[in-house]
């Protein structure tokens, strides 16, 4: 394989990595989640089973002909068992209650000058069924995000807000 070429997969599986160790680091305690739950699912599943490919992709610039053997023999080794040890990891993590997602009951208030939506959610946990809920000031943030802030209805100004009541995501009979 070509040397640049090497070097753009092993560039590329280290950004993935990093951005892998942020989304399930920091990312989680910043104040913005996913607009759409599905996006946010297609995500996670994507770093989530990329990680250990990333890994194991690393190879390609740490292994050299000019290394002994030795000392390629412990990368292979140590990159193979890291690879190993992060699919269980993740593998496990998939199966926690941590992967649940907030979940859309009514749209309550519409802005009218904004786009700002009052929504009441419920926290989905999967099998597990609902936590706990939540009325929430959504902003928008670029496309693919919201910036949700606790508020409480009896004190917002009801002369910038229409009332919409539009059913969520959840549909009862």
């Amino acid at each position: 394989m070509r040397k640049p070429i090497r070097k753009i997969i092993f560039w590329i599986a280290i950004s993935f990595i990093a951005l892998t160790v942020f989304s399930l680091t920091i990312g989680q305690i910043l104040p913005y989640e996913f607009a759409d739950n599905k996006i946010m699912h297609c995500y996670y599943d994507t770093i989530m089973q990329g990680f250990p490919i990333a890994i194991f992709l690393t190879l390609v610039e740490t292994v050299k002909k000019r290394n002994s053997k030795k000392k390629n023999l412990i990368f292979v080794i140590g990159t193979v068992f890291t690879s190993i040890l992060s699919f269980i990891i993740m593998i496990s993590l998939m199966f926690q209650i941590g992967f649940g997602a907030w979940t859309t009951v009514t749209t309550i208030y519409r802005n009218k000058t904004e786009n700002k939506e009052i929504k009441k959610q419920i926290y989905d946990s999967g099998a597990l069924g609902y936590k706990g809920n939540r009325i929430v000031e959504i902003k928008p943030f670029l496309k693919y995000w919201i910036l949700p802030t606790a508020i409480d209805t009896s004190s917002i100004d009801k002369t910038e807000w229409n009332l919409v009541n539009e059913q969520g995501d959840i549909k009862f009979p």
